[in-house]
């Protein structure tokens, strides 16, 4: 990510954004962490991703992008995606990674194979397994997981007379859904 330029201060990025209004640094994030339908559209369309992320936050912004994203209305969502390679880029360390909504309620191990998978697509089962120092039936229950809700996806290949399942990221749409309410 580039770096930011030392000339802008929150008060010059915010009346970017809100022209006609204060909004003090806190608040704004404070809006943004809670999705504000205001404040969390607006900064998402006008902001260049260098200055959300450094005024947000980076670790802030791993952590909630991926709930975040999917409360963004589908005419701002479209044009996220720089927000999601640059979320991918220090989430997972690679840029095929995907923020889905709960990236972060995923039990760790699955969301380890969820980012290697996304790290070094095509390697199958066993390979992921392998470089996780993980067993082989934990990593294909957790492939299994990840296929079944639209995370991954899997092509059965034949080599070597050997049947594999290889693996790659999913581009669906679906995986972007808020998640239904808990009743918390």
């Amino acid at each position: 990510m580039k770096q930011r330029n030392v000339t802008d201060t929150w008060e010059i990025i915010s009346k970017k954004v809100y022209w006609d209004r204060d909004v003090s640094l806190e608040r704004w994030r404070e809006g943004i962490a809670t999705g504000h339908r205001s404040y969390f559209p607006d900064a998402v369309s006008i902001m260049s991703v260098a200055e959300f992320v450094y005024f947000y936050g980076a670790d802030r912004f791993v952590d909630d992008w991926p709930t975040l994203r999917a409360l963004l209305p589908e005419k701002i969502a479209k044009r996220s995606g720089a927000y999601d390679l640059v979320w991918s880029r220090l989430a997972g360390g690679g840029w095929n990674l995907k923020p889905v909504p709960d990236f972060n309620l995923m039990p760790e191990r699955r969301r380890q194979f969820f980012v290697e998978v996304a790290r070094s697509p095509g390697k199958n089962i066993y390979e992921v397994a392998k470089a996780l120092g993980m067993q082989y039936r934990r990593a294909y229950d957790h492939a299994i997981k990840l296929i079944q809700e639209g995370k991954i996806r899997g092509a059965d290949v034949v080599e070597n007379g050997h049947r594999k399942k290889k693996l790659y990221p999913s581009y669906s749409q679906e995986i972007y859904r808020p998640l239904a309410p808990t009743g918390r």
